[in-house]
């Protein structure tokens, strides 16, 4: 209770220190509630968690969490940037949010269509209702909204302040239960064992449309009802497959049947600059990969990309990858695990389909396809191909696909002409992870999963799509600290 006490004691003093700038706000009360005016308020970035009400009593509301990171040691530290969060749906199911980043502006209101869909906004938020900036001078807010008022107060229950990292580390404790150990290159033969026994399962893999001739075809026709989590061209980066599987409550809802986790492909051959040739991340992500696999069967799905190859063709930075990895697994691994690689890749479907979304790894086909070619893949090489490398068509890469073979895909699919087409392969620009509408094309969302500072993931809430990111975490270490302290 004395702590209680204390932190909503030391709130109020930093509002009533403000006085001054308090003249435009309404209703300041002594249980730390503050009504906001029209006029800027400025208040200490708080380090404890605020509730935002927008509307009259009972209101929308809203908590504004700071942005919690595990280092290499476990240990959960601020980002410096905050969560801005529905309480009733983050903590239970997978849903949107928004970030406030550290000297931006945020300003909250149903004029964002993106907003709409994160936080599922009532009728009662105005357009714009209410403006945050976050400065080394602490957190402003200024109504936007001349009608529906808006206040904010400090959450000082200790069980809200504590649930956000009592939520981080209760994904972290889920991943451990999961993996049983630490995450570590598994032995030869062990490690041959898992992949041949993934191989088996991919023989039989549920939701494959199959061949002519009872083999698993490239198609991957997925159920409606599991909601999709898409991630995109990991290159060899571990902690970000982590980061997914320990946020968003991705990992509960992969454990109750309601979500199936999409691998959009090129989970392997690091893109990172002077690290082409580094294979051993690899070795470790595909294991990793292999046991979600094993473990979620009909949830699991990999999507063969063009770097899910030993081919000669594949290079980056002067780098022959695909012949460098051909080789790491022999020397490391033997060539009965090289082999199971390849069989592997052969297995591998190339594109998902549900009524609501398409995914394949770089993009549709530019010329005629059908259903059946989908399905009898490995008969048109060339349409393989087109999946695996076919490139976004902008100025420097003229002969790539456009919104014209998108619609080409969905007809040959059977989906309605919205539906969403999820692709990796192409990042549009160095500084980002999740491009929405990319190229201008509504309904194309294009992933990456490489970026060293971020990770992307493309999901769907109760109804619509949501692009979600996520900081990189030195997750592998974090997690390896927590195993061995468990």
């Amino acid at each position: 209770m004395a702590t209680k006490r204390n932190a909503r004691k030391t709130f109020l003093q930093q509002f009533h220190g403000l006085v001054q700038e308090l003249e435009g706000c309404e209703d300041v009360d002594l249980s730390g509630s503050l009504r906001l005016g029209t006029e800027k308020v400025r208040i200490p970035a708080p380090t404890l968690p605020l509730q935002i009400q927008l509307g009259s009593e009972p209101g929308y509301r809203l908590h504004l969490y700071p942005e919690l990171c595990f280092d290499a040691n476990a240990q959960l530290q601020p980002s410096g940037d905050y969560l801005l969060l529905d309480p009733e749906e983050y903590f239970s199911d997978i849903s949107g949010f928004l970030r406030l980043y550290h000297g931006e502006a945020l300003t909250l209101g149903r004029r964002d269509q993106l907003q709409r869909r994160l936080l599922r906004y009532p009728k009662l938020v105005e357009e714009r209702h209410l403006r945050l900036k976050l400065s080394p001078k602490g957190l402003a807010l200024k109504r936007k909204s001349t009608r529906t008022p808006a206040c904010i107060a400090p959450l000082t229950a200790r069980s809200a302040r504590e649930r956000m990292a009592r939520w981080r580390r209760r994904q972290l404790g889920q991943l451990h239960g999961l993996l049983r150990g630490p995450l570590e290159p598994l032995p030869g033969a062990e490690a041959l064992t898992l992949l041949e026994q993934v191989n088996a399962l991919l023989a039989t893999e549920p939701y494959r449309v199959r061949t002519a001739d009872d083999r698993p075809g490239g198609l991957l026709a997925l159920p409606e009802r599991a909601r999709p989590i898409f991630v995109g061209d990991l290159h060899a980066r571990i902690d970000n497959l982590l980061v997914v599987l320990t946020q968003g409550g991705f990992l509960d809802a992969l454990a109750e049947g309601s979500a199936v986790l999409i691998l959009l492909g090129d989970a392997v051959q690091p893109d990172a600059p002077g690290r082409e040739a580094e294979m051993e991340d690899s070795v470790l992500m595909m294991e990793l990969i292999f046991r979600l696999k094993v473990r979620f069967p009909d949830r699991v799905f990999y999507l063969r990309g063009n770097h899910d190859s030993f081919s000669d063709e594949i290079s980056k930075a002067g780098i022959p990858q695909g012949l460098v990895w051909e080789q790491h697994l022999i020397t490391t691994r033997g060539q009965a695990y090289r082999d199971a690689m390849q069989r592997f890749y052969d297995l591998l479907p190339y594109v998902a389909v549900a009524p609501s979304y398409i995914a394949c790894h770089a993009g549709p086909p530019t010329g005629y396809c059908t259903w059946q070619m989908l399905v009898e893949i490995d008969r048109h090489p060339r349409l393989a191909h087109q999946l695996t490398h076919v490139r976004l068509r902008r100025n420097n890469s003229p002969k790539g696909y456009g919104a014209s073979d998108l619609a080409r895909l969905r007809r040959c699919l059977g989906v309605r002409e919205q539906t969403p087409c999820i692709v990796g392969h192409t990042p549009l620009s160095r500084d980002e992870t999740c491009w929405i509408d990319a190229g201008g094309i509504a309904n194309h969302h294009v992933l990456y999963g490489a970026h060293p500072d971020w990770i992307g993931v493309i999901t769907r809430g109760r109804k619509h799509l949501l692009p979600l990111r996520y900081p990189s975490e030195p997750l592998l270490a974090a997690y390896n600290h927590f195993s061995a302290n468990a």
